[in-house]
């Protein structure tokens, strides 16, 4: 639409922050290391406007460069705000440029805001204004003429009128100034009335009205809040004094001044200098040229412009993908066909045995793989081609023309029975397991060794036999980008192949399931799936090799996958009647805890809402805030932590709030989760993390609590099956192992090869004791959080709470840790130089990482994206040994103990079971396998305990 009368203002600074802050966790570098997040979101959003409302008349506001009227006024007015950060205030005077390149005037005012040229310019316009900004402060302007447009997350523009104004402060319009006055503003260190909130002015304001009519009742209101309110008084009025917006700038308002002449090539240009180059494209294929109205613009999808912030990035060659800037339905649905006839299966099967290579994906009625229904299964061998085979359907009527699921099984069994096929998945761990649950491993006919793995303890158990080679795409995926985000087919499809396919929700009915559909719709989605699998296969696979992690990919990633699978389908025992009385005792204590904070406080509140306890934190008990969010002081675990020094009830809150996890986590959760053997079957996500730990959910078994006594009696309730034992073996102190093989440090290896306590070795030299027996409890503990805390980057700040001494004490320690082992600073510079050359850090075993914004002039964003350069190699390593190991011990246990099993993988650890009179055996050759698996220049140390229990352990 065109929008030729209205008046745009834009609120500059306000939209730069927004848009820089809004990568600040991943910063968008070009090619000269530059931060271009700013430039990049405020000129994506602005094209939309430009785009969208085809504007005549914009006005580009800014801040004054020297000190406001409101700074004479009140010297702490913005006092909290943090310092801009230097790669920030680099990009404003290249936005301003590109701004000016597009004929908008910029306007700036010694002495005033961009908030006071706004609302000078607006109330003189006498015409419709659009004010471009997300500052509440701007709302007190909207009325009839006067709207804002308020960017979201997706780069579009939110209307806000005088009624979302309402709807958002539950007051009228009008009264929005009263509102800042009363309850003041932290961030721009605006007091307010002390005590009164969003809430309570709206109370006050709905029934008394503006900040005059408040104080002209203020003695008829009753309690605490009449006392705050007139308490409050001076400074409400002084806080209305620093939010009212001037309305009397000394700037020329006439909107003819205002009417804009871009120049679109040259600001592309500028864009392109800037390293936005897929901006410059938007720009130059949009309709910005005031000339050609009639011109119409190309869409741009949100998933397009994902895909450009990748583009901008600071990557190396093999991490560059060519852009897509459009997305395009696929045009291969009339290739899929319907298979319902058992020698069409057949004849498709033996083409595929005969190419070695297919894509496979299973269709079912629930994302549980273990109880779900099988629907059918697709599958391709080529490009735009599937085949989509119907095992059960809802309508009854259409049963007698399925093929029956044993039969199609048996034909599948030939796939996966042959070692000579490559099978292709998307989350294969899923489809793996429902086959599993279906019987596909009763149809394999092929000799395998007579000691293959079986599930559960029965020996009539199904061998889990896998011959052919598993290809899963979506590892394929995170290995080139294990730091993106999503990694649904999908979301794949459209930003690698620019392939937009059916989507689940908008195919099946809501409360419906697949099995629901009619043939001719799921053919079209199941095959689609199979074919784009393929697809991405073709996509990955050279990529892979380009970037050098096939290796990683079929030597490690890929053998892993199967081993895992079999963990989730054996799933662990527990005893759920010893978790229900955990449960019951946990409820004393936690009421009891609960009983002692509110006499402790003086009064009962709700523990629970943040709200409540910022006012018994910061107000009642007079602590300071350190953190702020949208609605008021944080009082999250880390700003609690800080403050147990200073009170009891943060600690109190701590230890209620972790009792209350810990019931409603695990003990009340597993006994629920459990199968009807009493068994718990987590997933494991190898997608889960960029260095390529594995993480556990549903539930999450890699969170319990380690050493503490309550997670002790949870993992207690684990146990071995009957006759059976458990074999726990943890890697000792492997990321410091690791850090000694990588950084060769003299001092630090020598500790390790000689058997010597780390700890104590280090704090024999950060203390000077010539004997490391001398050194005491504290000075091992102080040397043992310093060891794994320079692996992470840790601050002074930081050890300074954490061992309760002062910061220049810590920063002592830090200092005499990097004389003591300075191979290791000299490693870190190294792995950090490194990272900034080639853009990205990789483990031993060739694992790479990107490292953005590690050429950031802000210092914050480049100290975080060196910790993360530094810790890769290290923790992604120690990932990477145990899968290998996991890969060893799995084999080993099929050829000599094959009714042992691998349960459990918890960072570190792996948690065995095994006939009760293997259990030593088995647990000297899986320590044996574990140390040996590679070789380092110190040695690698397994700690072995068996027992019935997991609880037993550590």
């Amino acid at each position: 639409m065109s929008d030729t009368s209205t008046l745009f203002l834009l609120d500059s600074y306000g939209l730069i922050y927004r848009s820089y802050f809004a990568f600040i966790n991943r910063p968008l570098i070009n090619e000269r290391g530059e931060n271009v997040s700013a430039i990049f979101g405020f000129f994506r959003n602005f094209y939309n406007i430009l785009r969208d409302y085809n504007p005549r008349y914009v006005v580009a506001a800014f801040d004054s460069q020297t000190p406001t009227f409101r700074h004479d006024i009140y010297k702490e007015y913005k006092a909290n705000r943090d310092k801009t950060p230097e790669d920030l205030h680099a990009q404003v005077p290249i936005i301003e440029n590109i701004l000016n390149t597009l004929g908008i005037p910029v306007i700036r005012k010694d002495g005033f805001e961009a908030d006071d040229i706004i609302a000078t310019i607006s109330k003189k316009a006498a015409r419709k204004v659009h004010i471009l900004s997300g500052d509440k402060d701007l709302m007190q302007l909207v009325n009839d003429t006067i709207t804002m447009l308020k960017p979201n997350k997706s780069g579009g523009w939110l209307l806000v009128d005088q009624n979302a104004v309402g709807e958002e402060w539950g007051i009228p319009t009008k009264y929005l100034l009263d509102m800042l006055s009363l309850q003041g503003d932290a961030a721009d260190n605006i007091p307010g009335v002390k005590g009164v909130g969003k809430k309570t002015a709206q109370k006050l304001i709905n029934k008394y009205g503006n900040l005059d009519a408040i104080y002209e009742h203020a003695d008829e209101i009753q309690g605490a809040m009449g006392n705050k309110i007139r308490a409050g008084k001076e400074n409400a009025y002084f806080s209305k004094a620093l939010v009212t917006l001037r309305y009397d700038v000394p700037i020329k308002t006439d909107c003819s001044l205002f009417q804009i002449k871009p120049n679109v090539l040259a600001a592309a240009d500028l864009l392109h200098k800037a390293g936005v180059p897929s901006i410059a494209k938007l720009f130059t294929n949009g309709t910005t040229d005031k000339s050609d109205e009639s011109k119409e613009t190309k869409p741009i999808t949100q998933k397009t412009i994902s895909k450009q912030q990748d583009n901008i990035l600071h990557l190396p060659r093999w991490a560059v993908e060519p852009e897509i800037l459009e997305i395009k339905k696929n045009p291969a649905y009339d290739t899929y066909k319907l298979v319902q006839d058992i020698s069409e299966l057949s004849s498709f099967i033996q083409k595929a045995i005969k190419k070695g290579i297919c894509a496979l994906d299973t269709e079912t009625d629930s994302l549980n793989a273990l109880q779900s229904n099988l629907a059918g299964f697709s599958l391709s061998i080529a490009a735009e081609t599937g085949i989509y085979v119907p095992i059960q359907v809802t309508d009854s009527l259409l049963s007698g023309n399925l093929i029956n699921k044993a039969d199609a099984l048996t034909q599948l069994a030939l796939l996966f029975g042959n070692s000579n096929m490559k099978i292709i998945m998307h989350n294969g761990k899923y489809d793996l397991k429902v086959l599993h649950t279906h019987g596909l491993w009763n149809h394999i006919v092929t000799h395998t060794h007579p000691a293959q793995m079986t599930l559960g303890q029965n020996d009539n158990k199904t061998f889990f036999s896998i011959q052919a080679k598993i290809i899963d795409t979506m590892i394929a995926a995170w290995l080139l980008q294990p730091d993106r985000n999503k990694f649904g087919l999908e979301s794949l499809c459209e930003t690698k192949l620019g392939l937009a396919g059916m989507s689940f929700k908008d195919t099946v009915p809501k409360g419906k399931t697949f099995m629901d559909l009619p043939l001719e719709h799921a053919v079209k989605y199941a095959a689609e799936d199979a074919d784009f699998t393929f697809q991405l296969w073709q996509y990955y696979k050279p990529r892979l090799q380009q970037a050098k992690l096939d290796t990683l990919f079929y030597e490690l990633e890929m053998p892993v996958l199967p081993i895992l699978t079999k963990m989730e389908l054996e799933g662990i025992q527990i005893v759920p009647t010893e978790l229900e009385d955990y449960s019951d005792e946990l409820t004393e204590e936690i009421e009891q805890i609960e009983k002692d904070i509110y006499e402790e406080v003086g009064h009962e509140f709700n523990i629970a809402s943040p709200k409540q306890l910022q006012t018994v934190l910061f107000e009642e008990r007079g602590l300071k805030p350190s953190k702020k969010t949208k609605t008021g002081y944080s009082t999250d675990t880390s700003v609690l932590e800080n403050l147990v020094v200073y009170d009891i009830i943060p600690q109190m809150i701590l230890e209620y709030r972790g009792k209350a996890k810990l019931k409603s986590t695990y003990v009340d959760t597993l006994p629920v989760l459990a199968d009807t053997n009493n068994k718990i079957h987590t997933s494991y996500v190898q997608t889960g993390a960029a260095t390529g730990r594995l993480s556990s959910r549903e539930p999450n078994l890699q969170n319990i609590p380690i050493r503490d006594k309550a997670g002790r009696r949870i993992r207690t309730a684990f146990t071995a099956t009957k006759g059976r034992t458990l074999v726990s073996a943890d890697y000792s102190q492997i990321e410091l192992v690791l850090l000694a093989h990588l950084s060769k440090d003299k001092n630090l290896c020598n500790a390790f090869n000689q058997g010597k306590d780390v700890h104590k070795t280090t704090a024999a030299l950060i203390f000077g004791h010539d004997n490391p027996d001398n050194v005491s409890e504290n000075e091992r503990r102080a040397a043992k959080t310093i060891n794994f805390g320079v692996m992470y980057g840790m601050s002074a700040f930081r050890l300074s709470n954490e061992l309760g001494i002062r910061r220049k004490k810590a920063q002592e320690f830090i200092t005499q840790y990097f004389v003591t082992y300075s191979g290791v600073q000299r490693y870190m510079n190294t792995i950090i130089d490194s990272a900034r050359k080639k853009g990205y850090a990789s483990t031993i075993m060739g694992r790479k990482r990107i490292i953005s914004g590690i050429s950031s002039s802000n210092k914050m964003v480049q100290a975080a994206a060196e910790r993360v350069a530094i810790n890769t190699p290290i923790q992604g390593s120690a990932a990477d040994i145990v899968k290998k190991a996991m890969i060893a011990i799995d084999k080993a246990l099929i050829e000599k103990f094959p009714r042992a099993r691998l349960l459990l993988q918890v960072h570190d650890e792996l948690i065995a079971e095994c006939d009760s009179n293997e259990a030593q055996e088995v647990s000297k050759l899986i320590k044996d396998t574990m140390e040996n698996i590679i070789a380092l220049d110190v040695p690698l140390k397994v700690s072995v305990q068996s027992g019935t229990r997991w609880g037993e352990f550590h």
